[in-house]
């Protein structure tokens, strides 16, 4: 279907989705030349304490909020059978060989990539695109992944080309950033509340 293409992934669990999600997924196609982002909806999330809303919900949401061509919304870890994301690039790296694949993070994403299961695996992988989020930027440019892979990070003069690298191979964008938190969203009550009106 999209043999050839360059495609950027943004896993999370999108609860709720929200503008910020959109914005860093526009901005990462541009800054990182890609040809689409595929939005990996999470059954779940190791690290969060907490249920999220049903998958089904978040998709459905996530697909509402979305109307770029070039962004597809997709629950294919539920197909694939993989829980962490390392697995995850596996089995898609597997089953779409001639997709030049690039992992998106937001920096919040970057200062916590240590407490993920087998990090360095992600980080030895595929490429990474990490671009700005408020108040990480520090934290993320300090943190133990890029530290340890200090010697792989990309200029971001050479940001559009990080689709045709060999892992590993990150790069840090800064964009203009939008405040827009699914955190903030949910302790408002604004999330479920609007979902069952």
């Amino acid at each position: 279907m999209f043999p050839g293409q360059t495609i950027g992934l943004l896993g999370g669990s999108f609860d709720p989705p929200h503008a910020g999600h959109v914005h860093i997924t526009c901005e990462a196609l541009k800054q990182f030349n890609l040809d689409a982002v595929w939005w990996l909806v999470s059954p779940g999330n190791p690290l969060k304490q907490g249920v999220p809303a049903p998958l089904t919900e978040r998709v459905r949401s996530a697909r509402a909020l979305v109307t770029h061509p070039d962004v597809y919304v997709t629950d294919i870890e539920v197909r694939l059978g993989t829980r962490y994301t390392a697995q995850t690039l596996t089995a898609l790296r597997t089953k779409y060989p001639k997709i030049r694949f690039v992992w998106l993070m937001g920096a919040d994403n970057l200062a916590q990539l240590h407490r993920w299961q087998t990090w360095r695996t992600i980080m030895q992988t595929v490429p990474i695109g990490v671009l700005a989020r408020p108040g990480d930027r520090m934290s993320a440019r300090t943190s133990k992944a890029a530290l340890t892979y200090r010697h792989a990070r990309v200029n971001a003069s050479n940001r559009h080309l990080m689709a045709r690298m060999a892992a590993p191979a990150w790069c840090y964008v800064n964009i203009p950033l939008s405040s827009a938190s699914s955190s903030a969203i949910r302790a408002k009550g604004l999330w479920r509340q609007s979902e069952n009106s």
